[in-house]
């Protein structure tokens, strides 16, 4: 297996990410044919063995399940400090939007519930999921923000990934074999977190076809 820098963020990760989209309770959710926990497992230790250290989840992913079955089985075949784990959050519901509760709170509520699924005390990464059209993107930022200097998606040498779009010409694109639809022109990248006590950021801009 080979290993590179995600960026400047002092994360050394697999060149292979093991996606979870795949793992969690069939049925509870957006799909039907994900498999369940004893197999979910069978393919995380595997990997582990393969030297995959790079774990992509979300809480959307059959209604959390997936952050489940992850977070145990790498509580049981690995150390927390030897894997990358990142999960993604989902936008305010129509609900939540009602109720008046904010972006920044939205993330808060989100985050937290992700780690109680994780059973972990920090994510590695926290990843935009999906375009927010009924949230300001500062609000947005902001709340990120917060998250990470909390320490709950980031702590030292941890840094959080966020992905926004800087396009004033957003469009839906769907590249084939990949998990979403993301309304992207160009994906901007921030790392930001502590290193070496100090700390850093840096952006990776991807400009799409």
């Amino acid at each position: 297996m080979q290993y590179r820098e995600l960026g400047v963020s002092g994360l050394n990760v697999s060149s292979i990410c093991m996606g979870c989209m795949g793992f969690g309770e069939a049925g509870n959710g957006q799909h039907t044919w994900t498999i369940d926990e004893e197999h979910s497992r069978e393919i995380i230790r595997r990997g582990l063995e393969l030297g995959v250290n790079f774990f992509d989840t979300a809480i959307g992913y059959q209604s959390g399940t997936s952050e489940q079955y992850l977070g145990r089985a790498l509580r049981d075949y690995a150390r927390r400090d030897e894997v990358v784990v990142a999960t993604k959050f989902l936008p305010r519901t129509q609900e939540e939007i009602k109720a008046g509760i904010t972006g920044q709170q939205h993330i808060e509520r989100m985050i937290n519930k992700s780690l109680i699924n994780l059973g972990m005390d920090y994510v590695d990464l926290y990843i935009y999921h999906m375009w927010d059209y009924e949230t300001p993107l500062y609000d947005v930022m902001e709340g990120l923000d917060h998250v990470v200097k909390a320490g709950k998606p980031a702590i030292s040498a941890f840094p959080t990934v966020m992905l926004t779009s800087l396009s004033g010409q957003m469009r839906w694109r769907k590249k084939k074999g990949s998990q979403n639809l993301y309304p992207y022109r160009i994906i901007t990248i921030s790392f930001s977190g502590k290193k070496n006590g100090k700390w850093q950021s840096s952006v990776v801009k991807i400009r799409l076809p």
